[in-house]
């Protein structure tokens, strides 16, 4: 007696052929969306560019001896925002906006190297958000030095220590 009807077999065969290939899209996707991250962060934050145009930042904040000013407003601050050079705290501050200007620097906050109460308050701020998003992926640290953290107008974002 031959049997005709196969109908349940090639059912069985394929939906179990449909969940392999479904679940092969889905960790395909699911890595997929991780290397898409992981590169959309290393372009927006900490790149080389930026790294370098903060690098001249710190090194101008030094050589102005603006530091010490700096250091001193902190005790009593969470943070300073530098962003219009204001004359209390630079000798040079004409350069300083010129500096800024041409590093197309948007925001510049001076902080503390532990920003534990920086990642606390900034969410009561008017900064951006993809400027509290990155301040609260800063890893934290210990050290008693400073940081510089740093919003471009082109929505990227750097961070540099300064230690004294």
């Amino acid at each position: 007696m031959k049997k005709n009807d196969k109908k349940g077999f090639i059912l069985a065969e394929t939906i179990a052929v449909s969940t392999v290939v479904v679940t092969s899209l889905v960790i395909i996707y699911t890595q997929f969306i991780s290397v898409s991250d992981s590169y959309n962060r290393s372009f927006h934050y900490n790149n080389v560019n930026n790294l370098y145009l903060l690098e001249n930042v710190r090194s101008f904040i030094i050589n102005d001896n603006s530091l010490n000013k700096l250091v001193s407003a902190l005790e009593n601050n969470t943070y300073i925002d530098i962003t219009g050079c204001p004359n209390e705290y630079f000798m040079e501050f004409a350069y300083c906006e010129t500096l800024l200007y041409y590093s197309d620097i948007k925001t510049i906050l001076f902080t503390k190297e532990d920003i534990t109460d920086l990642k606390n308050v900034i969410d009561n701020t008017n900064y951006s958000e993809t400027m509290k998003t990155f301040i609260k992926r800063i890893n934290n640290s210990t050290e008693d030095s400073y940081r510089l953290i740093v919003e471009f107008n082109d929505n990227t974002y750097a961070t540099i220590k300064i230690k004294v």
